[in-house]
């Protein structure tokens, strides 16, 4: 098992630690610690505590200091582990009034408490899991490096990870907005189909070939998908690749065919019928609106 018990003690509440993944990890558990997981690449299987999930690169995995992640399934799984105590945020921050929402924090207090609810909030799509997008694992990457730049500095520390919070908690925003997308909880073989599903969305994917992929009766292979998601295949797909593209219309500039190209769809006139259907915006609606609510905060 991955602990940080390495980690020695100091008279500070801004300890946090960065290490890159290995190969031979399976299990990731920080007690009195607050943990953030980068997957990079890879895509596999896994469950915080008892909850399950499918997981694929790029994303995020935020546990509190009671959750243990562990892998039971992956492939070219890599990234970083960032782990720190609340008090890296605020001096004053703990496990238990950020739980309680202490009635004497400030309303700066309160706004900093809702960035870091990603790690003590769970709910059936979200399980501490989320996916990202690789611009936005890049602007990650560089906020890692600045915070070992300016590691000595507590204000930059604390700015930082907040930064880091803030594009996390936007990602489980939106995840929570769109249901249905991502299943926690199901069969074995379903699993697997999903994971094909999230790995290769960007391809041209059809029954048949799901059917050939996975040695199965199409019809077979149809109802049980139903049985365990409560939507078709193709519905469950679109809604998948709407919701990715979502996160890359807020958190890059790369032009709506471009991103419409990304996620698997070759019609930009299809793609954006589909987008309005789910998230009740054209893309460029979606986008423009986004950009106003961020400069309103």
């Amino acid at each position: 098992m991955k602990v940080f018990s390495d980690i020695a003690p100091t008279p500070t509440p801004f300890t946090f630690s960065l290490h890159s993944i290995n190969d031979c990890d399976s299990q990731f558990f920080y007690p009195n610690q607050l943990s953030i997981i980068f997957i990079e690449s890879g895509l596999g299987s896994a469950k915080i505590n008892d909850k399950h999930f499918n997981f694929f690169g790029p994303a995020v995995i935020c546990l509190n200091e009671v959750e243990c992640l562990t892998i039971s399934k992956d492939k070219h799984f890599s990234g970083k582990i960032l782990s720190f105590v609340p008090g890296a945020i605020k001096e004053y921050f703990n496990f238990k009034n950020l739980r309680d929402l202490d009635h004497s924090f400030t309303p700066n207090d309160i706004g900093l408490a809702i960035y870091l609810s990603i790690f003590f909030q769970r709910f059936p799509n979200y399980v501490g899991y989320v996916p990202t997008s690789e611009p936005l694992m890049k602007q990650f990457n560089k906020l890692l490096t600045d915070l070992l730049n300016y590691k000595s500095s507590l204000n930059c520390v604390s700015n930082i990870l907040t930064e880091i919070l803030s594009h996390i908690k936007r990602l489980v925003q939106s995840i929570l907005s769109l249901e249905n997308v991502i299943i926690t909880e199901t069969n074995f073989e379903i699993k697997d189909v999903l994971m094909y599903l999230h790995n290769n969305c960007q391809q041209k994917i059809t029954i048949p070939g799901l059917s050939k992929q996975f040695h199965v009766n199409r019809t077979t292979l149809s109802d049980k998908f139903f049985e365990a998601t409560g939507e078709t295949i193709i519905t469950y797909l679109n809604k998948y690749r709407i919701y990715l593209a979502a996160i890359m219309l807020r958190e890059s500039n790369y032009s709506i065919s471009s991103i419409a190209e990304e996620v698997g769809f070759n019609d930009t006139a299809y793609f954006a019928k589909l987008f309005k259907k789910y998230m009740f915006h054209t893309p460029s609606g979606y986008r423009q609106h986004y950009v106003a609510l961020c400069q309103v905060t």
